[in-house]
């Protein structure tokens, strides 16, 4: 099979891809978490608000690629394996992380007020 290396195929494939994210429920948790940010940003722009918004476009980003580590796990086996069960851990923990990430910035952002 011969690959297709146009712009208008790798689109097609990002938003097929897209759609398959948004069928989980962590991810559209995710895109209304980034819909708020980005909805900061344009109320208000500064670094803060940039700052989020950008994390929180990661972390989508991070939850496709912790979304496709749990799909192949699950295409080499659906059995319990403690493996796999490390490497299923270690993508939450990379979610995590950014979820972290993402609080942080925001109670800076909001420590003026407190």
């Amino acid at each position: 099979m011969q690959k297709k290396r146009n712009i208008i195929h790798a689109t097609i494939n990002a938003v097929d891809g897209f759609k398959e994210l948004a069928l989980q429920k962590a991810a559209r948790r995710e895109l209304v978490l980034a819909a708020i940010a980005i909805g900061f940003f344009c109320y208000r722009p500064n670094v803060y608000t940039v700052l989020v918004a950008v994390l929180s476009l990661v972390l989508l980003a991070v939850e496709a690629l912790n979304t496709a580590i749990e799909k192949i796990c699950d295409l080499i086996t659906l059995e319990e394996h403690p493996e796999i069960k490390k490497i299923k851990d270690l993508g939450a923990a990379a979610v995590m992380i950014i979820v972290v990430a993402i609080g942080l910035i925001f109670i800076r952002y909001l420590s003026p007020y407190f």
